[in-house]
Formats: structure tokens, C-alpha cells, sequence
């Protein structure tokens, strides 16, 4: 794509944000998209976002931690997206009727970042970027399907549009997350007290601080980094599951922590 291609098609996803319609028409649009033009559209997307007031990109996310989520996509692995300022919600928090559009979750740990984490002699990896980590929460994300049959819709026409993010809820803090065995953890996500979705925190790239410190060299690669300040959703121990209906939803670590939202 060139330049102008990508401003006009940030221009109607962002327009498709700001109105909180559905955007059906965006799987035929990205249906030839490259993985490397559809970051250069998320990035547009975020700008222009910021711009009208929607708030600014707080953090980022990261996406389809397993090849059993990606490869389906046809995407050469994982993924990142960014979230905004004000999607970041405490648990308890209550969405009323009209947004999400159709709300899902994922069970996720959630990361505040303590400083910069810029390019370096070397990659970082899970150890090295414990150093950049102010906390680490028992989080949920808040996914939305906006497109209709979602299904339709490839991996870089999520890439483009954050990838289906809609909040991050944060949730209880864990006090002593430098001695935890991530890849052993189990998470677990339910509705109005069902089990929708389960599994351990080895699904997440073998870890959460695994996925952190991808996401740290995958952001230098894109040329950006990773924030003092910033918020990270880490990867989620299950694929998205869509709610059946209104009601209370929750996330959990196993003798943890958790984190719950009411959809009106």
C-alpha cells in the first residue's frame, strides 16, 4: 500500500471506532493485506484516534501468543496492538448497554511498565526485562467483535484495527511475581459463574515475561518501544470467548488473583 492508501483506509476504521458501528466491510478491504502494511495502518488508526479525542494509546497489547491461534490467520506469529487510556478500567467495572458491541474476554496478566525499554547490545529476554516491570495484575482483556462474522475477518485485518481490543480491566496485584513459575500458573475466564474458557500460563509464549520481552523487541523492530508509564496486556491462557449475554464476567489465577466486569 502507499501512503495515501493507508491514510484513507486509518481514516474509515477510525471514523468506524469513533461511531461504534459495525465494520462488515473490513475483511473484503484487508482481504490482500500484507503483515507489514497492516502495522503501518494500526499506527495510523492510533494517531487518528488520539486525534479526535477518542485518548491516547496508553500500551499495548499482544495477540495470539500460540500457532494454533496465528497460523489460522495465516500471520507468521504472534501479534501486537496498541490500548488506550480509556479502555483502562479497574475491576468491578460496569459496561453499559451499546459497548462493547459485543463484548468477549481473555484471561490475561497485566504489566505496568517502570522505564524505557529502547534498542540495545542484545534482545531482550524474560530475564533481562524484569528490570523494565513496575507491577504485575491479574487482568482480563475486553475484546468486541465489530465486523459482524468476525470469522471472515484475516490476521492483518485485526492487525489493523488492534485486534478486536476494546478495555483492559485490572485487576488484583501480585505482591511477589519475581519468584512466580509463569508457564505453571491456571488461568481460568467464566460468565455468570459457567467456565467459558481455561489454561496455563505456558500458552502464553511459555510465560508472561516471555511475551513481555517479545513484545519489547518486536516494537524496537517497528520502530517504537516500550514506555515508563505504559500498560500491557501480556497474552491470554485461552482464545477470546464471546458472552453469551448481559451478566457478570471474570478472570482468574488460580490462588492469585482475578479481575470482573458487569456487561449491562
Amino acid at each position: 500500500m502507499d501512503a495515501k492508501e493507508i491514510a484513507a483506509l486509518a481514516d474509515r476504521i477510525a471514523e468506524g471506532r469513533r461511531s461504534r458501528s459495525t465494520m462488515d466491510w473490513l475483511a473484503a478491504a484487508t482481504a490482500d493485506l500484507s503483515e507489514q502494511d497492516a502495522y503501518k495502518v494500526q499506527f495510523a488508526v492510533q494517531d487518528r484516534l488520539e486525534a479526535i479525542g477518542w485518548g491516547k494509546r496508553a500500551g499495548w497489547k499482544v495477540a495470539f501468543a500460540v500457532p494454533a491461534q496465528y497460523e489460522p490467520l495465516k500471520l507468521s506469529g504472534p501479534a501486537f496492538a496498541g490500548i488506550y487510556e480509556a479502555g483502562i478500567r479497574p475491576s468491578g467495572t460496569v459496561f453499559e448497554k451499546g459497548w462493547p458491541l459485543k463484548a468477549g474476554i481473555e484471561c490475561e496478566m497485566v504489566a505496568r511498565i517502570a522505564k524505557d525499554a529502547p534498542a540495545g547490545s542484545a534482545p531482550y529476554t524474560a530475564e533481562t526485562i524484569k528490570a523494565h516491570v513496575a507491577n504485575l495484575y491479574c487482568g482480563m482483556e475486553v475484546v468486541e467483535n465489530r465486523y459482524g462474522d468476525v470469522g471472515k475477518l484475516g490476521g492483518p485485518g485485526r492487525i489493523v484495527d488492534d485486534v478486536l481490543q476494546a478495555a483492559c480491566i485490572v485487576g488484583t496485584e501480585i505482591k511477589d511475581w519475581q519468584g512466580l513459575d509463569f508457564a505453571t500458573v491456571q488461568g481460568r475466564s467464566e460468565h455468570e459463574g459457567k467456565e467459558l474458557g481455561a489454561g496455563p500460563g505456558a500458552n502464553v509464549m511459555g510465560g508472561t515475561l516471555i511475551s513481555l520481552a517479545w513484545l519489547a523487541n518486536r516494537l524496537i523492530a517497528n520502530g517504537k518501544m516500550l514506555k515508563e508509564g505504559e500498560t500491557v496486556l501480556t497474552g491470554s491462557v485461552h482464545p477470546p470467548q464471546f458472552l453469551p449475554g448481559p451478566g457478570k464476567a471474570k478472570s482468574e489465577f488460580k490462588g492469585i488473583g482475578s479481575a470482573e466486569i458487569t456487561v449491562k
